[in-house]
């Protein structure tokens, strides 16, 4: 599909690299087969009719989140060269590290926002509580509970801190490496609850061997749990949150550049073809602007920097 008369009218202002079929390599900061993988992939395929060039998909997993980003540096700020990067370097980093592993800021060019996807607890279907959230928070009350967690810096574990704050009940993050690690010990019992992106959970949710007791959107349900009520619908209106993924160029990448990549990524993720291939993911496909995604970013700094304190996490490095 060609470029949109806005994107083609940008093209001049931009770089004359964009004009040519010189490949556009694409950083995605995951492993093959992961959901950001297949989602870079698919905005991949989906870009290169639209900008008459190749683009390259390039695995840099690792490094805390940062691998990709971390790519970027001294790389080409002519439109070849993007990233994939989740919401932690971009939002949560400089409350997390001592010296953060980038300067976001100065160092990275926003270009869209790629999607949400909503937080859940999770627990055995068995648990105690009669399968809601607060009958669950009830029965921990005396006792307490820890709720397992895949990362030690990810926003999960400031989620179960500010649970815990909201709820007045004792509950402490349990560090696992992975989901893979944790989803095991979690359906065998050996930990009370676990708290990940929903999707993580949908599997086992639908075969009846764990239950998701909340998932964490703004508004309406998840439509791939629609069963599953929100966190605000159970008592906890603050409790809104996503994992969510972006794309960023490096600092000095014309703004002309960002916006027309922007306004054709935007124009992939919103295509029925993508939606449709992306659907077993249970992302919400977003996009937009470079202006949008510095709200993003600067919104999710404002609010997590102060439960991210209230944690006493503080890191050196990822």
């Amino acid at each position: 599909m060609p470029l949109s008369r806005r994107a083609f009218a940008l093209l001049p202002l931009a770089t004359p690299a964009l004009a040519q079929a010189a490949p556009l390599r694409f950083l995605v900061n995951a492993t093959a087969g992961g959901s950001a993988d297949l989602l870079c992939r698919a905005i991949a395929d989906g870009l290169r009719p639209r900008l008459g060039r190749p683009v390259v998909p390039d695995n840099r997993s690792g490094a805390g989140g940062f691998a990709s980003v971390l790519a970027l540096r001294g790389g080409a700020t002519d439109g070849s060269l993007i990233a994939q990067v989740n919401l932690a370097p971009l939002a949560l980093a400089g409350a997390i590290y001592r010296k953060p592993p980038i300067d976001a800021d100065a160092e990275l060019a926003p270009i869209c926002h790629l999607n949400d996807a909503p937080f859940g607890l999770a627990v055995r279907a068995d648990a105690p509580g009669g399968g809601t959230l607060q009958g669950w928070l009830g029965a921990m009350r005396a006792k307490g509970a820890a709720i397992a967690v895949n990362s030690a810096t990810g926003l999960p574990r400031f989620q179960v801190h500010m649970l815990a704050e909201k709820s007045g009940i004792a509950l402490t993050p349990l560090i696992y490496r992975s989901s893979a690690a944790m989803l095991p010990d979690l359906e065998a019992g050996h930990v009370p609850a676990g708290m990940t992106t929903a999707s993580e959970f949908l599997e086992l949710h639908r075969a009846g061997r764990l239950k998701l007791l909340a998932v964490s959107l703004g508004e309406g349900r998840w439509a791939e749990a629609p069963e599953v009520p929100r966190f605000n619908e159970q008592g906890l209106p603050d409790f809104v949150a996503s994992a969510w993924n972006a794309v960023v160029a490096p600092a000095g990448t014309p703004e002309a550049v960002c916006a027309m990549l922007a306004e054709q990524i935007t124009a992939v993720l919103r295509a029925p073809e993508t939606r449709q291939r992306l659907a077993p993911l249970g992302l919400v496909l977003t996009g937009g602007t470079p202006a949008e995604l510095r709200a993003r970013i600067l919104a999710d700094r404002a609010r997590w920097a102060p439960v991210i304190k209230a944690s006493g996490v503080v890191a050196d490095e990822p």
